[in-house]
Order: structure tokens, then sequence, then C-alpha cells
């Protein structure tokens, strides 16, 4: 951040999008402890650490966006909703209901200097992680975060969002 500061004096945007699946199809009951705390330490801490980095310079300026690229597998309306569902990457969804949770803090933190904290689902995206017969490409899969990136003063904040649509946590 000392960096961007010296050559921009500012930071609008932080799109939180790096992630990690370690454990697919391995139940909570199954989950070794390193695999839990290397994506935690991907999918969560490396977001909290980044945006803990970055709203000093935001505050600075009363406005930024922040991004994090969640899951739809991190929604506590998906968790319920697939109980009886054994073998379903635990720690990549605990560490996205983490992030999730995360989003929520931040955005009421933040709110009266003008940043605005939201998560994105995605969906199935053509990378490495969700292969190459997801059904949606890159540029799909970016549009809601780039829209988030972008919104005015009266966007949203603190939501949960897929396809520009706001979606249950």
């Amino acid at each position: 951040m000392a960096r961007v500061k010296k050559a921009y004096g500012r930071l609008d945007v932080l799109v939180n999008n790096a992630g990690i699946i370690l454990d697919r199809g391995i139940s909570v009951l199954d989950v070794e402890e390193s695999v839990m705390k290397e994506t935690f330490e991907t999918n969560f801490f490396g977001a909290l650490r980044l945006i803990q980095a970055a709203v000093p310079l935001m505050k600075a300026n009363r406005y930024g966006r922040i991004v994090n690229l969640s899951s739809g597998l991190g929604s506590f309306e998906i968790l319920q909703g697939m109980l009886g569902l054994k073998g379903s990457s635990s720690a990549y969804r605990m560490s996205k209901t983490m992030l999730n949770a995360m989003t929520c803090l931040v955005a009421q933190e933040v709110a009266d200097f003008g940043i605005k904290v939201n998560a994105v689902c995605p969906g199935r995206v053509q990378t490495d992680m969700g292969g190459a017969d997801a059904p949606q490409t890159v540029e799909q899969g970016a549009d809601t975060a780039v829209w988030l990136a972008t919104i005015g003063d009266e966007g949203p904040n603190g939501g949960y969002f897929r396809d520009r649509q706001q979606i249950d946590w």
C-alpha cells in the first residue's frame, strides 16, 4: 500500500479475488487441519489483511470500493439447503462464509467514510478452479464485481450479489 500511496496518492478499488479449493469432495468430518488452515489463510486472512491495509488510504480520500469474491457455497441459505450433502468442500465453504461475515462487518465500520463493501458470487467460471466446462465465461463472472467496483454513492453497501442482483446470505 505504501507503493500505491507513493505512486497514486490514493486507492479507490480493492477486489479480493484470490481463492483456493483444496478439499473437493471431503467432508467436514474428514478434512485435515492443515487444509483448513491453508484455505483460510488464502480465502479469508489474505482478504482481511488487504482490507486492513487498504482502508486507511480509502478513508483519507473518503472514497473506496471493496469487492470480495465469494461463492454461493458460502451462503447460509445453501448450507442449510444441503444438509444431507456429504463431501462438500467444507474448508472452502467455511472460508467463504467467513469472508461473507467479514464483508458485513467491514461495510458497517467504513460506511461513514464513503466506502462501499460488498461480496459477489460469480457462479462457476471458466478458470482453473471452475473448469473449462463451467457455464460462465471469465467476462460474465467478472461483470458483477466490476459493477460493484464502479457503483456510485447511492449504490449498495454490505450486500451479497450475483448477476447484479442481491442474493441471500
